[in-house]
């Protein structure tokens, strides 16, 4: 009976001894993960300190970039500012050569000088204030060319030119830019400042063409009379027009006397002061070409003193006045 007490003592106290150890065991791998979590924590809360100084120091980089930009800006507008009135002053003294001289030949030059140099300034402008390009106001009126100029397709020299407008050329003006520009009625450009509210008094005279033959003035402001083979009308509002749309949206070139249109032959006029079939001879020809033309079309709108010549794009041309001659 001893030998068997002792022996279940023995067993009892090896498990215990077990026992302890499983114990001891989850304590010490309970420490060491609790010292890892608390490891990783700190190092995430570290990077996220780190983090959160970089974008703070990358804001106060760019808060100092803009504060500079803004300096220079304020800088350069001062400095526009004072330059105007000197582009002023080359302008006037351009003007002032051009008149002394009184050659034609440099006005053309001075006039695209002149308007570069406003154009530079006027960029500059544009770049230190706004990029949006000038502003337009409605204006309604009619301009003549003060000397030749050219009509271009946006208000300023680094746009393209449509065609050269001749001295005392018709401008109906629409709108106009606070860059000194007006907006014609089909969409193009010209300097306001070379044009005038009245037609110049020399303008027929130096720049309408000679015709062919030596047509004679007719008096009595009428088809009739005269030698040779043409007689002098008087002078024409000369309007354009194009194709017209028909009501399911294509476009017809036939005329009222059933001919197709054509540019450089056809137009279109009071039948009661040009018989329809009637040969016109336009001095200095808008559309540049010999002058003569047919009235093939009429209008509702042409009446008396007023010729309507056909054009594959009427919006390039501007309403102007010419000379006519019927051909007989």
């Amino acid at each position: 009976m001893r030998f068997i007490d002792l022996t279940t003592k023995y067993h009892i106290t090896r498990d215990k001894i077990r026992m302890g150890v499983s114990i001891l065991s989850i304590i010490l791998v309970s420490v060491l993960a609790s010292i890892g979590i608390h490891a990783v924590l700190d190092a995430q809360a570290v990077a996220e300190i780190d983090r959160r100084q970089q974008e703070a120091n990358a804001l106060l980089a760019d808060i100092t970039e803009v504060t500079s930009a803004e300096s220079y800006l304020e800088s350069t507008a001062v400095e526009t500012s004072e330059l105007s009135p000197s582009v002023a002053a080359i302008e006037e003294s351009a003007t002032m050569s051009t008149s002394e001289t009184g050659e034609t030949a440099d006005t053309s030059a001075t006039t695209e000088s002149t308007e570069a140099t406003t154009a530079a300034t006027t960029t500059t402008v544009a770049t230190t204030t706004t990029a949006a390009g000038p502003k337009e106001v409605e204006f309604y009126t009619t301009v003549y060319a003060s000397q030749n100029i050219n009509l271009r397709s946006g208000p300023g020299v680094e746009y393209s030119i449509v065609r050269e407008l001749k001295a005392g050329d018709g401008i109906d003006v629409i709108a106009q830019t606070d860059t000194g520009w007006y907006k014609t009625y089909s969409g193009n450009y010209v300097l306001a400042r070379y044009t005038q509210t009245s037609r110049p008094t020399s303008a027929t005279t130096t720049t309408a063409a000679k015709p062919t033959a030596s047509p004679t003035t007719n008096s009595g402001g009428g088809s009739g009379g005269g030698s040779g083979n043409m007689t002098y009308y008087g002078s024409c509002t000369i309007t354009f027009y194009g194709p017209q749309k028909r009501k399911d949206g294509t476009y017809s070139k036939t005329t009222a006397t059933g001919t197709t249109c054509s540019q450089g032959r056809t137009c279109a006029a009071d039948w009661g002061v040009f018989p329809a079939g009637t040969v016109i001879y336009v001095a200095n020809d808008p559309l540049g070409g010999d002058g003569y033309y047919t009235v093939e079309d009429k209008g509702g709108a042409v009446k008396g003193s007023h010729i309507d010549i056909y054009a594959d794009d009427p919006y390039a041309f501007s309403t102007t006045t010419r000379e006519v001659y019927i051909v007989k």
